[in-house]
This record gives C-alpha cells, structure tokens and sequence, in this order.
C-alpha cells in the first residue's frame, strides 16, 4: 500500500484541524492497522501542497515518505526517501536531534534560513503492512505567532491604557479632595487618608508597570560554575512540597539569579495548576544540554497554550499579566538555549528550561533544523 494514502488517513484521523496548527490532546491510542485501499492520486498530491512537513519512517528508520515541505525543512529540499532518517538523525546536532526525537508532541525553537523559528512537532505510531511506522508532522509557527503576538500586544496597550486612566482619575479625585481641606482648614484632619490613597494609587501603578518592564530590563546573562546544593535548599525552603530529583554530577553553568528565577516561576505556575498535587523538579544533563524541568499534573495545557503559551501578554489566568513563561523564554534564549512545553505523560503539564551546557557554551553555532545525508 503507498505510504501517501496512509498518511492522508492518518491526517483526518488525527483531526489536526486547519492543516496541523493546533496540537492534538489527551491520551494516544495504542497504534492500529490501517485499512487496505487503492491510492487515489490526489492522496499525493494533496499531501505535497501542505504547509507542513510529512515525515514517515519505518521502525528501521527508513524514510517512506517525505512529502515537499518536509524535503525543504529537514533536508535541504532533497528528495530523501529510501535514506534512513534515524542514522541522519544520529549524526544531527544534539539541539536538532532531541526534539525530533521525542516521544510526545512539543513546541520547540531552533534556528532556520537564519533566523529563530519556533516549530510545532506531532509524533504518532501508526502500523503500515504489519510493521511500526512512525509519522511526524513539522508545523512552522513563527509567521502565526507574530501575528498572535501583534494581537496580544493591542490588548497590553487596552490594558495599560485602561490601568492608568483608572489610577489618573484616582489621583485627579484625591487631589480635589486636597485642594478642599487645604481651601476649609477645619477639614485637615481627612489630608492623611487623602495622602493614602495617592501614594496606593501610585505604588499601584509602578508595580504594574514595573511588572511589564521587567522584559524590557534583563540583563544579559553572566553564566559561571553553579553548585546545586546550595540553590536546590533556597528553592525547597520556598516551595516545601517540592519533589527534587537528584541533580547531575557535575555544577551548572549558567547565570544563577537569571535561572533561580525562572525556575521560582515555573514551580510556581505548577503549584497554581493543581494545587496540594505533586509538583516535581527535574534535573537532567543530556549530551550538550542541561533540562530543568517544572511538572505537575494539573489540567495541562490547552490548545491554545501550547501554541502561543510563550509569548508575552498571553495568559489563561484570570488577573494573570502574561509574563512568566515569556520571561522565562528570555532567560533561556538568552543562555543560547530554549524553553520547551508540553503535555505530561499520564496528564499534566511539563515546562523546560532547556540550557546549552559549558563545554558547548562558547564554541558551538546556532543548531539549524536541516538535517543531510552523507
């Protein structure tokens, strides 16, 4: 049976929904036979003129199909089938090769034509011919997320416009009632609860503009040799339920302030997710990366989190500013690394500080998505 009517069922099977730019929820089924059929040719050439890449490989790593998009991001648009992705895969650069190589969905950045794309990858395990085949969807997300964020960055102005309309006419108020008293001296003693509520009104408005500054303000990272005794006890002592797995061998490398914040961030959100719930740390030293991971098991992510949880201003909490996971990305971008999130196996959520490690720190290029044969 060709491999491209497979992957058309799949599609519609998998629902992707406006070609793959929304992630799939819950729980995968366990992979099944696809039914027997004829290959109609516009299975084919329905599945080249999609704007995502169509990857499908056999458990021996053999490509079976590899439709134009996915030729153009993997493979520097050469035609790869009968090449066997896994070997490729194995000779890619570690921050190509891990989220190709992971066993769930994920939303992820790497460099691309130049510049930083963030990517969406859906894996599923499908059985073609009674033998395992896996497929992968590469969904480009950057033009979309512009466009989100052009969009979230017009409601941050409604709101901080809304914010200092409302704290402006506190104020206007608060100083009629103090041209009054100081018109009617026998009014003096209400000056002190006027006075009050300017100097709310006021530290109200610097916190809330401050908190929105903060992007804007981050230094760049000074990186230097971590041990992990003495931030993993600050972090416990802060959130006492915390489960900690044990730490690499080796110390950090990374900007101590810029990342115990990020990871206060993180645990914090993982607490507000299910609270009393078990909240893990994660500590995990991979090839040429360091993973610090927050995972609870909360409700997850929603679809639309996973898409645009990473940019700023966006947010699902009610009240919440929208800043923490970007913030977040910014500390880990700024490291030359990548903040990952997704849903956790067995339900909940799992966020990743994901950091270039020292011996890559000064020597190693930007990963480029494209993968080559040799």
């Amino acid at each position: 049976m060709d491999p491209a009517l497979v992957v058309t069922v799949a599609l519609v099977s998998l629902a992707v929904g406006a070609l793959g730019a929304r992630l799939v929820r819950g729980r995968r089924p366990p992979p099944r036979p696809l039914p027997r059929a004829e290959v109609p040719d516009p299975a084919r050439l329905a599945l080249e003129q999609l704007p995502i890449g169509v990857l499908l490989f056999a458990d021996n790593g053999v490509i079976r199909l590899a439709n134009a998009r996915a030729a153009e991001l993997l493979f520097n648009g050469e035609a790869m089938t009968g090449h066997n992705f896994l070997r490729l895969l194995a000779d890619a650069p570690a921050r190509v090769r891990e989220p190709l190589s992971a066993g769930t969905d994920l939303v992820f950045s790497l460099e691309h034509a130049g510049e930083q794309e963030t990517f969406q990858l859906l894996r599923r395990e499908l059985t073609l011919e009674a033998r395992a085949h896996t497929l992968l969807l590469l969904n480009p997300l950057t033009r979309e997320l512009a466009r989100r964020e052009l969009e979230l960055l017009k409601k941050v102005i409604r709101v901080i416009t809304h914010e200092l309309n409302n704290s402006l006419s506190s104020m206007s108020s608060f100083t009629g009632s103090a041209r009054f008293i100081a018109e009617h001296p026998e009014q003096l003693h209400r000056l002190p609860r006027v006075l009050d509520g300017i100097d709310e009104r006021t530290r109200h408005l610097r916190d809330f503009l401050g908190e929105y500054a903060t992007l804007a303000r981050l230094p760049s990272p000074r990186p230097r040799e971590v041990e992990w005794a003495p931030l993993l006890d600050r972090l416990a002592r802060m959130f006492p339920a915390l489960i900690v797995d044990e730490p690499p061998a080796a110390p950090g490398w990374f900007d101590e302030a810029q990342v115990e914040q990020a990871l206060i961030n993180l645990i914090k959100n993982a607490s507000e997710a299910a609270p009393g719930a078990e909240v893990r740390l994660l500590l995990r030293a991979r090839e040429s990366s360091l993973e610090l991971g927050a995972l609870d098991r909360g409700p997850g992510f929603s679809e639309e989190a996973l898409e645009f949880g990473l940019l700023p201003f966006f947010t699902t909490k009610p009240g919440g500013s929208g800043l923490g996971l970007a913030l977040c990305r910014e500390i880990a971008e700024g490291h030359g690394g990548s903040l990952r999130i997704r849903e956790r196996e067995g339900g909940g959520a799992a966020v990743y500080l994901v950091l270039p490690r020292r011996e890559r720190e000064a020597s190693a290029p930007p990963a480029a998505l494209t993968l080559t044969a040799t």
